[in-house]
Parts: structure tokens; sequence; C-alpha cells
């Protein structure tokens, strides 16, 4: 299924399938995919029969927060931490730190992560993670 959606294309065959769920389990016809597109935009494609007895689908972007929850709330862990990172475990402390970085990188930094439906912080964390794995797996 393709469809254009506010000027941008989300198409089934050339995205990835990231998760399946069941859309209702008392209907084994419907259905509720989560797609990653090439260049990380999610979305999911969802579908089935309406009580009238008429087949629908809805192809429907995602942000990466609303995909996060999407496969938390479908106990796809394994998925959610591939694509998202390690989870912190429950009771994790969390820790500020403050960074100075010039006014030009900030720029771009917000630039990459709006592009991204993330919110700097966000982005900033999956970064260092995959920053920190990298030099974890070097070693």
């Amino acid at each position: 299924m393709k469809r254009i959606i506010d000027g941008k294309t989300y198409n089934t065959e050339t995205a990835t399938k990231v998760g399946a769920a069941s859309f209702d389990p008392h209907n084994p016809g419907d259905f509720d995919w989560l797609y990653q597109t090439r260049h990380g935009a999610f979305f999911r494609h969802y579908g089935g029969m309406t009580n009238q007895g008429d087949d629908f689908e809805v192809l429907k972007p995602a942000t990466p927060e609303e995909a996060k929850a999407w496969l938390a709330s479908h106990d796809l862990v394994d998925e959610l931490e591939a694509l998202f990172g390690e989870q912190p475990e429950a009771g994790e402390a969390e820790s500020r730190i403050t960074v100075r970085i010039p006014d030009s990188l900030k720029a771009r930094i917000e630039g990459l992560a709006a592009a991204n439906k993330q919110s700097m912080n966000a982005w900033i964390m999956r970064c260092l993670e995959a920053c920190a794995d990298a030099q974890t797996s070097a070693r």
C-alpha cells in the first residue's frame, strides 16, 4: 500500500516492517503493523472489517515516541530496543549534565532532531548511546 500524506510518501513495499500485532483479537482478519521508512520515519498500516462488513485499510504516520509506545504496548521489547536502544531498568536514576556548544552546532542539532520528529534531548541521548555502544564494542 502506498499513500502520500502531507506531501510525504509512505509505502509498505519499500519500508521495513518493525512490528506486527493483532488489531482486534476477536477478528483474525484485522491487522496492525508498524513500519519504518528508508529515511527513518515511522508509520502504522492497519485495517480489517467494519461492523457493517466493509474492509478498510489505513496508513498513519507516527512520531518516534508513538512508535516506541506502540511497540511497548504490544510487548515487542526486542524490536523496541533494536530501534531505540536498551531501556533503563525500573528505578534507575537519571542525571542532568550541562554541555556548552556553539550556537551553530545547536542549530544543526535542532534541525536534525526536528527532521527525526524527536526532541533535542531524545536525539542527543540516542547519539550518546550510539557513541558509547561503539566505544564499548571496540574494546
